[in-house]
Formats: structure tokens, sequence, C-alpha cells
């Protein structure tokens, strides 16, 4: 089953357009809403919505997103205008209806559309439409920057996803952490969905590498899955050992994730949370029943 993590827009009049922004390769958020891609939460009326495929930024000089509560969404600002002026970033989104984003300063950037080319973006408000949509910036200009905002749902607008790294998990459930700030210097950033979880990469080399992030969790307990390599740290988790992949319990407040910050050499930390694919679930809607059986008997037949 593909899910996206969707922010979603319900328009109230054929004159009432969205505004938003946001994310990743099934799904993701930041004041995202992740649900299931088959329209049954909305199933009435006219909807707008934007998912975010994945967010991929690769050594540029800043990488800062947060959540941004007063737009109900997520703020980028990327900016590789001065050292690593050819490090390439990426935002990919898929749009269905229109969506809009707000763009606060742009240098050397585009979006480009599958199916119809490139196109510069320029301060102000980015309206997409149905398709699928990167925007990136020009390695080859000398330099580059963006700020944009993801608007999320409220009102007549709303988003799906936002590079997302403050996404809930893809059941919506409380108990799953968000981020609330990722900054990083020098540093590759990359997260996107796969197979249901969230999954987020972070790697650089040398204390010129820097990474710091803060996870919240709301209220409760949740689990994260954790691995890490080098100056990895995180005084208010009990993180496992250097190299081993394990579950971290998450309690109520704030995390602070950081890396590069002391040490030389090669750091990473891969974190990644949402439930764990089950082979029965064939429909993946979270439960196996008789709407499993019925979809394994409608697959009957000769194989192609």
């Amino acid at each position: 089953m593909i899910t996206r993590i969707l922010i979603v827009a319900m328009t109230i009049s054929l004159g009432t357009m969205p505004s938003a922004v946001a994310a990743t390769d099934d799904q993701m958020d930041i004041s995202i809403q992740e649900v299931p891609f088959d329209g049954s939460p909305y199933s009435s009326g006219a909807t707008d919505t934007m998912a975010m495929s994945y967010v991929s930024s690769v050594g540029v000089d800043l990488f800062h997103w947060y959540r941004n509560d007063s737009i109900g969404g997520d703020t980028f600002e990327i900016d590789s205008m001065t050292t690593n002026v050819a490090a390439p970033f990426q935002i990919a989104v898929e749009v269905e209806g229109s969506w809009d984003f707000e763009v606060h300063s742009a240098t050397a950037i585009h979006v480009y559309t599958a199916g119809s080319g490139s196109s510069a973006v320029s301060v102000g408000t980015l309206t997409l439409g149905d398709g699928y949509h990167i925007i990136y910036n020009d390695t080859a200009a000398g330099g580059s920057e963006l700020h944009i905002d993801l608007p999320g749902p409220s009102g007549s607008s709303s988003g799906s996803g936002s590079g997302c790294a403050s996404c809930p998990s893809p059941s919506g459930s409380p108990s799953n952490p968000l981020w609330d700030d990722i900054e990083a210097e020098f540093a590759h950033v990359e997260w996107k969905m796969v197979d249901g979880r969230l999954q987020y990469r972070f790697l650089g080399n040398n204390e010129a590498s820097t990474l710091y992030t803060d996870l919240h969790q709301p209220s409760g307990s949740g689990d994260i899955e954790v691995s890490y390599i080098g100056d990895t740290s995180c005084s208010s988790l009990s993180m496992p050992a250097e190299l081993e992949h394990d579950s971290v319990s998450v309690s109520s407040g704030h995390h602070y994730l950081q890396a590069g910050t002391s040490g030389s050499g090669p750091w990473s930390l891969y974190v990644s949370w949402g439930p764990t694919p089950c082979e029965a679930d064939l429909n993946g809607d979270g439960t196996v029943d008789i709407a499993d059986l019925i979809t394994m008997f409608s697959m009957w037949g000769g194989c192609p």
C-alpha cells in the first residue's frame, strides 16, 4: 500500500485557494498530518493535497528547518552562498489540485515539474498545480539560498508534509515524537518515508560539520530506532552503543540530539519511527482481518 504524509485543505468554495507546503516519499509533516492517500478522511467535498516525497541537502553552508507555529507548518532556510557554493539541495513534493508556498528569499532557485520542465522561483507566493515538483538550487550559479514557508492545515489551506522533519507517525498516533528544529552546517541531511516508517539520515566529517536538533515528545512516551557512529550524543536519551541499531524510549519533553560538536573524524546518525511492516496486512491498514483475505482472493489467477 502506498501511503503519503499529507497536509489536506478542504476548499469551501471555488474562490478559496490553499496556501501551504509540505511531506515525504509516502508522507511527511511538521505541522503536518500523515494520512493514507486514499481520500477516506476527506471523502466529501473538493480537496487540495500536498505531500512531501523527500528532502535532501548535501553539505550546504547552513540547513535550517523548524516547525513554525505561527503558520501552522514548516519553514526552510537553506544557505549555500559563501563556502560550499556548489552544494545541492532538493525538496520534492506531490500536489493534487493546487498548493501555495510562500517564498521570502530565493537566489538561484528553480522548481522542476515532471513532464513540464524547470522554471525560476522568485520572492512571493509560489503556486504549484497537479503533479510532482522538485524545488532545487542551481549549483552552477556560484551560490544559492532559499527561505520558504510551507503553511500547515488551517482554514481553507493546509499542507501535507514539508521536508518534514517533525512529522508525526504514519498512524498519526500521539505516542510518536515530532521534530521541532533541525539545523546542520556542512552536513548531509535527508529524510523520507519508506514502507510506512519515517527515516532521517544525518552525516558529516570532522567538527566543521555540525548537527543540532530538537526532538519533542508532546506527551506520554514513544519509541524511535537509532544508530550512529562517531561524535553523536543526546544527554537525555539512553542511546545505544556505537554501531548498534536499537530502540530508544523517548519520554515527554524536548531531547537535543547533536553531532560533530567536539570530536574529529566522520559521524553519522540514523533515526526512524513508525509501524513495523506486517507481511499479512495486505491492504496496509494496520490490521490483519477479513479485508486482507479478500485482497488475497482478488489476486488469485494466472501469473503474468
